[in-house]
């Protein structure tokens, strides 16, 4: 238990970033798959366990964290709010 720091280069993943591969004798073992900020905010704010507090200068509470597919799935679903 405790903090956890997770580095990002894009908010979402929109499958533009590079393909990189590395690992093993060829570099080719694994692919990277970066980090989805969104989806971790998301993620992180369902499993909370006490409360989230989120603090700046501007929240814009109609934008939805989810997209697409993702989106759908989860308002079919009715367990969360995308939109927190």
């Amino acid at each position: 238990i405790g903090n956890d720091v997770k580095l990002y280069m894009n908010a979402d993943d929109d499958r533009s970033a590079p393909i990189v591969k590395y690992g093993g004798e060829n570099d080719d073992e694994k692919v990277y798959t970066p980090p989805r900020l969104w989806r971790d905010i998301y993620d992180a704010i369902c499993n909370a366990k006490h409360f989230i507090y989120v603090a700046g200068w501007s929240i814009d509470t109609s934008q939805y964290l989810l997209r697409g597919e993702e989106l759908r799935k989860t308002l079919e679903k009715g367990k969360y709010s995308p939109r927190i």
